[in-house]
């Protein structure tokens, strides 16, 4: 099995030590978000953690020549829910901090850092996927975020997800399940069960908003010429409807119909999709996921 450090605990004769080539270095990072009545302000990157330790397993079991280096939880991120309580940082400045890491990592000849991430935010994903980008372009650094391409499987119902997952749209973390509802209370019951408040059970439904009209005719249109991009619009437009109300409630979905067994199917099928990108990385191949409105990275 693949020996697997704590950087923050090594010395820098164990660091020098390291096998450049066959040294993979493991990252979580999200904001720090309200998620409810129910789920705890940490739950992104809760949940965030213990995909990171799956990757562990699934790199130990299939890649056992190479060393795991774990970098400390980064409570970061942008686009969070802007509620009070919420703490969350431009993305711009995500960005660069991603970069930073990276520039440290690879003057020092390392090649890879694989995040453990679980926040759908816009600008967070695009800052996210940009500097991952860059990080190929400037340093031939494999920077690989698969919840970039997770979550757009998640909102545009992909057979192959919803099937590894056996759920059904409306409670596999789409737009109408976008946050703390059904799949995010599952995911929390399967990972950190001791977290999730017993109220859980009596949080009553969050059901969409009607959409952006303006968005929602622009998607339709743009959707012609680039169905892509009028899908991505769609999401936008559904977003843009629940944040936009006064009377928005802290979380959008049914939290009442979560279960573990739902948690950790989601869990299996997400880390597999994980490692399809891993594999691509380890063997020399830029991956490039392009997020939800990557058609607009602009706006990051």
């Amino acid at each position: 099995m693949g020996e697997v450090k704590e950087y923050v605990l090594m010395t820098l004769p164990e660091i020098e030590a390291l096998d450049r080539k066959r040294s993979v270095f493991l990252l979580a990072i999200s904001p720090i978000e309200v998620h409810g009545p129910h789920l705890p302000l940490g739950t992104d990157v809760f949940i965030a953690l213990t995909i990171l330790d799956r990757y562990i397993k699934a790199l130990q079991e299939e890649f056992p020549a190479y060393t795991l280096v774990k970098l400390p939880p980064l409570y970061l991120g942008a686009d969070a829910l802007p509620v009070k309580g919420s703490l969350f940082v431009p993305a711009p400045l995500l960005r660069e901090v991603l970069l930073s890491y990276v520039k440290g990592l690879a003057v020092q000849g390392f090649r890879y850092l694989f995040l453990a991430d679980n926040h759908g935010g816009p600008r967070h994903q695009l800052s996210i996927e940009t500097a991952c980008r860059k990080a190929w372009r400037k340093y031939r650094f494999h920077m690989v975020n698969p919840f970039n391409l997770e979550f757009r499987m998640m909102v545009q119902h992909d057979p192959q997800l919803l099937a590894a997952a056996n759920l059904q749209p409306g409670k596999c973390g789409d737009d109408p399940d976008c946050h703390a509802g059904t799949n995010e209370t599952s995911l929390m019951l399967a990972s950190h069960p001791e977290k999730v408040w017993e109220i859980w059970r009596e949080v009553v439904p969050s059901l969409p908003h009607a959409e952006s009209k303006p968005i929602l005719f622009l998607s339709k249109l743009i959707g012609i010429f680039n169905r892509t991009l009028g899908l991505d619009l769609r999401h936008l437009a559904a977003t843009l409807a629940w944040v936009g109300d006064r009377e928005m409630k802290p979380y959008m979905g049914a939290p009442a119909l979560a279960s573990p067994e739902a948690g950790e199917a989601m869990l299996s099928a997400r880390v597999n999709i994980a490692m399809e990108c891993f594999r691509r990385a380890l063997q020399g191949e830029p991956v490039h996921l392009s997020p939800l409105l990557w058609g607009l990275r602009f706006l990051r």
